[in-house]
């Protein structure tokens, strides 16, 4: 790991958590924020870290339903678009706007664990506005043939599927396998609003080149550009509204939506 952002230091920090203080490795991940949001304006990217700065790195992951070990950086929609997004959702008695949380909207999460650094976009299945949406959109034929565009225009090494958790699990496609024949269509005929997390992303082993110091912020820039195109297109607004196609087919069971 010589050279590399997150040292093995690092990722013994993560691994013992919550015995071992990982303020250092926070300290890092704040100062890639800070270097990344820069660049994040200079392409002028409608995203934006959490708000309360309390909760600006944390040990809470959009791809989990409980605490990680790891540290996560999650950007999402604006504080005002998620309070619209939350009324829209019927949340308006749930507590004041200060519980905002991250799993109700799509996401675009840096993370790094003991085993891996991930940039991925991520919907959880409370963010079922959005899903709902999603489905909705790709009820259109040309919308279907846009998500297609774009993954065919993402690195091959892209990871897709609707697990939970912060490792990557063997039930994922690459973005090169999904364009095979049918797949993406016959992937998506499987995903439940309301139980699935749907995720595209990539995930570094530690000692790769990528991560180096001297490489990392350059690799997060590129990667974060393919997944705002994604997220772009999923992304619930008054101009990307889809909830009239929205059929239902495979509405969500099973969680207390209203009260996460």
């Amino acid at each position: 790991m010589d050279g590399a952002y997150f040292t093995s230091e690092d990722l013994i920090a993560l691994n013992t958590m919550p015995n071992h203080d990982v303020q250092g490795v926070a300290d890092k991940f704040y100062e890639l924020h800070r270097l990344f949001f820069r660049r994040m304006r200079d392409h002028n990217w409608d995203l934006h870290p959490h708000w309360d700065k309390s909760t600006l790195i944390t040990l809470l992951s959009a791809a989990s339903s409980t605490e990680i070990k790891g540290l996560a950086l999650p950007y999402l929609r604006s504080k005002e678009q998620r309070q619209l997004v939350e009324r829209l959702m019927g949340r308006e008695g749930h507590g004041t706007a200060t519980s905002s949380d991250i799993h109700r909207h799509p996401v675009i999460e840096l993370r790094v664990t003991p085993t891996h650094f991930a940039i991925e976009l991520i919907l959880s299945p409370f963010s079922w506005w959005d899903q709902r949406n999603l489905l909705g959109k790709l009820a259109v034929d040309r919308h279907r043939q846009t998500l297609r565009t774009l993954f065919g225009e993402m690195d091959g090494d892209f990871r897709f599927g609707f697990w939970e958790g912060t490792e990557l699990s063997d039930m994922h496609l690459t973005s090169r396998q999904v364009l095979r024949g049918n797949v993406l269509d016959e992937w998506m005929g499987t995903f439940s609003d309301g139980q699935d997390w749907l995720r595209v992303g990539v995930w570094y082993e530690p000692d790769h080149a990528a991560l180096k110091t001297d490489a990392i912020l350059g690799e997060v820039v590129k990667r974060f550009a393919w997944l705002h195109r994604l997220y772009t297109f999923m992304l619930w607004t008054s101009n990307n509204n889809f909830q009239s196609f929205y059929r239902g087919s495979t509405t969500g069971r099973g969680k207390d939506l209203s009260t996460f």
